[in-house]
């Protein structure tokens, strides 16, 4: 019999046993975020000011123009005063073949847990396919999912049962009605349930990930929806503030400084053929 990895017990342990329609149950929400989700008010950048050459001699130059009608110089310069560029440090030891001890294994088994990376494109704000890995297993899964799973897009972090779990969702939001028709057609998933598409189906891992993802979303609906929306406001002013006021290609200028060693340093006077940026 194939033993159960530690992480599938731990995950399981925390779902609570399912119960029959008929069967009320009263329960506080156990997932929720802890962060206050304010979504600071767009600020333009602040503008760059072009750094002025410093004041040193010039050996050569060479200046290319480029594509978008500006230049690029690359300039060579006086040897470097700088101390000497210190040697690499050793190389570390190869821990490959030792043994991690009972705690370590523990560490690494909670961050494991405790740290949930996501794929997903949502489906008119309805139906979620999120893909992920077990970290442990390296286990591929994907799920449908009758929620918005973008809804905790960008919280950073949760917390369940007193425990602080991070959470990294990469998704992009899709409009059947705009959306080039799909080459195979997502399973029907009732509004609210889970699906599993890839990987087992009766994983411990799987089924508690999505009932963690899920009960957040239940818990904190109206305020995900609001920091979404708040998100999405302040997305929109940063991309007008940009069409507004688009880069404007600038000539660019590189200076190279010789240190010891270099074979620029062959030459013994190459001030008498050189330039000054004073």
């Amino acid at each position: 019999m194939k033993p159960i990895p530690l992480l599938f017990l731990a995950l399981i342990a925390s779902i609570p046993p399912a119960r029959s329609q008929g069967e009320k149950t009263v329960t506080s929400a156990r997932t929720f975020v802890a962060d206050s989700l304010e979504v600071p008010a767009f600020t333009p950048p602040e503008p760059v000011e072009a750094e002025p050459l410093p004041g040193i001699r010039i050996d050569s130059s060479l200046t290319v123009p480029s594509a978008s009608g500006t230049t690029l110089t690359i300039k060579r310069g006086e040897a470097s005063t700088l101390p000497d560029i210190p040697p690499p440090p050793p190389p570390e030891p190869d821990k490959s073949a030792s043994h991690p001890t009972a705690e370590q294994l523990a560490r690494h088994l909670y961050q494991l847990r405790h740290s949930i990376r996501l794929g997903a494109s949502v489906f008119d704000h309805m139906v979620s396919e999120v893909h992920w890995t077990d970290q442990e297993t390296k286990t591929n899964y994907q799920a449908i999912c009758g929620f918005d799973i973008g809804l905790i897009a960008g919280i950073g972090s949760f917390v369940r049962d007193g425990e602080t779990y991070s959470v990294d969702l990469l998704h992009s939001d899709c409009d059947s009605a705009h959306t080039r028709p799909r080459a195979r057609k997502i399973p029907a998933v009732a509004a609210g349930q889970s699906l599993i598409t890839q990987g087992d189906p009766k994983s411990p891992y799987a089924t508690a990930l999505l009932y963690f993802i899920k009960d957040l979303i239940d818990s904190d609906k109206e305020r995900l929806t609001l920091y979404q929306a708040e998100r999405k406001q302040q997305q929109l002013e940063a991309a007008a503030w940009a069409a507004a006021h688009p880069a404007v290609p600038q000539d660019e200028t590189f200076i190279f400084r010789p240190h010891r060693g270099s074979r620029y340093l062959a030459d013994p006077q190459p001030e008498q053929k050189g330039e000054t940026t004073r």
